[in-house]
């Protein structure tokens, strides 16, 4: 074990090598009293004159263990005084249930985040070292993580850094044991119910005993060739994303479905993953399990969705799959009524003008929302509602009505989007199915002698990429 000089020159070799932090940066040190924070609060209470460091401890209290939080919190209060760094305790509060490990931990860094943004510092540093990277390797294989997962834990990863990757355990206890600092032992770190125990107790002595007994270090140098493979993985995904994106918001993102087909399976994974990553902020819970999931829905008949978990959808509309974060459903509009002096009107997200004409434009701009009917063929005042069950119409260039349903069906409407699409109705017809097709009765002809101009404008329309689509299939509401 190197002694306290070595292993502050492995320290600061690590850190610049793998470029975690510059010379006077302001770090926030998770110190919870356990042996790896305490051996983190030694070093780098060394490291900052070095480096010229400006550090804050948090300790934060779950009061989950009575007294012995207590005097988990007094032993961490009492290094920092010897230590001469400043100290905030926080306490939090956690209901008894389930997943209580994770429900902690997301609770804890959120503290840690509010003060680092409060004090304005640049990093939150924490106490992972080499065996933490060994069962986090080994956990991620386990729940078929991919790449990413077995790149384990970065040296630094967004605002979180992990300077200790270069030390293992024993290492650090060593340390401490020399410079006979005390440290807390939480008995919950023993209970082999948590898969992570099971794997720091069982698995890996076994491991060290009958295959490798420098599994750690072994674990810890792939680790590294890993997250190097996939960089360089990233880069082609990023270019391929942006190929068969078709339209990105900050809760949806939609891509074409033949330009993802036209992917191998492993681009087609990294693709998936970097997108829910990009909704979701972290791709860590995207499993091979979800790929196929996903899989799967590109095969199935017309409209579906599923769900993947951590507020998560995809939903796949004919030759469109948008992955998106999960919401409720807009609700419908309630109907318009729009009458014949009328001139502007809201419905959903579509904003509605209305022109009589007595003169025909020579030159007009008709196009999916902008339409010229003949205003003596309407029953004044009309409607803008939804669907209705049973809606029939008669598209322009057709001489029969048509159900609605398989209209929308045809023209590749998908089912979650047709409450939603304005159908303009004057009591006894449809006149209009904005953004879509007229209907025929309603249409000018050579008798026209009022003209009625209506212009349709989707509110939160963006503009999309041009994509193509295959017309496949049937499609039940």
């Amino acid at each position: 074990m190197p002694k306290l000089k070595q292993a502050l020159a492995r320290l600061d070799s690590y850190v610049r090598n793998q470029q975690i932090f510059s010379a006077g940066a302001k770090l926030l040190l998770c110190v919870s009293g356990g042996a790896d924070s305490v051996a983190l609060l030694l070093l780098f209470s060394r490291l900052r004159n070095l480096r010229q460091l400006t550090l804050l401890a948090v300790h934060v209290d779950h009061q989950l263990r009575g007294s012995e939080s207590d005097a988990d919190a007094e032993l961490v209060k009492q290094h920092c005084q010897e230590l001469s760094v400043p100290l905030i305790i926080r306490k939090i509060c956690l209901e008894a249930g389930g997943d209580l490990e994770n429900r902690a931990r997301q609770k804890r860094l959120g503290v840690f985040e509010e003060v680092l943004d409060a004090y304005r510092f640049d990093l939150i540093v924490t106490a992972h070292h080499n065996n933490d990277q060994s069962e986090t390797m080994l956990l991620n294989l386990f729940r078929g993580a991919g790449l990413s997962g077995l790149a384990g834990i970065r040296p630094r990863s967004g605002r979180i850094a992990h300077p200790l990757l270069c030390f293992d355990k024993r290492e650090l206890v060593d340390l401490l044991e020399e410079r006979k600092l005390a440290w807390r032992e939480d008995a919950s770190n023993a209970d082999q119910s948590f898969k992570r125990n099971w794997v720091r107790h069982t698995l890996l002595p076994l491991v060290e005993r009958e295959l490798n007994p420098r599994i750690a270090s072994s674990l810890g140098e792939q680790a590294q060739i890993f997250a190097a493979a996939e960089e360089l993985v990233l880069q082609r995904v990023k270019t391929l994303v942006k190929r068969i994106t078709l339209e990105q918001e900050p809760e949806r993102i939609t891509v074409s479905i033949p330009a993802l087909k036209r992917c191998t399976r492993l681009e087609q994974y990294y693709v998936l993953k970097e997108l829910t990553s990009v909704l979701s902020g972290s791709g860590k819970d995207f499993f091979s399990r979800h790929f196929q999931d996903i899989l799967d829905l590109l095969e199935s008949d017309g409209s579906k969705q599923i769900q993947l978990g951590r507020g998560l959808i995809a939903r796949k509309v004919y030759a469109e799959l948008s992955l998106e974060l999960e919401s409720e459903a807009p609700p419908v509009p309630e109907p318009v009524v729009v009458m014949e002096d009328r001139a502007r009107t809201v419905w959903g997200d579509h904003r509605f003008t209305f022109k009589l004409l007595k003169v025909l434009p020579t030159r007009r701009d008709e196009d999916a929302l902008n339409v010229y009917l003949d205003a003596d063929k309407i029953n004044w005042p009309f409607n803008i509602r939804s669907r209705r069950p049973g809606d029939r119409f008669m598209p322009l260039g057709m001489k029969n009505l048509v159900k609605l349903k398989d209209f929308f069906i045809n023209a590749k409407v998908g089912k979650f989007e047709r409450d939603l699409v304005p159908v303009l109705d004057d009591g006894e017809k449809i006149i209009w199915i904005a953004g879509q097709r007229l209907d025929a009765r309603v249409a000018l002809d050579e008798g026209s002698t009022r003209f009625l101009k209506i212009a349709a404008e989707n509110l939160k329309a963006k503009p999309r990429r041009a994509a193509s689509r295959k017309k496949t299939g049937e499609e039940n509401e």
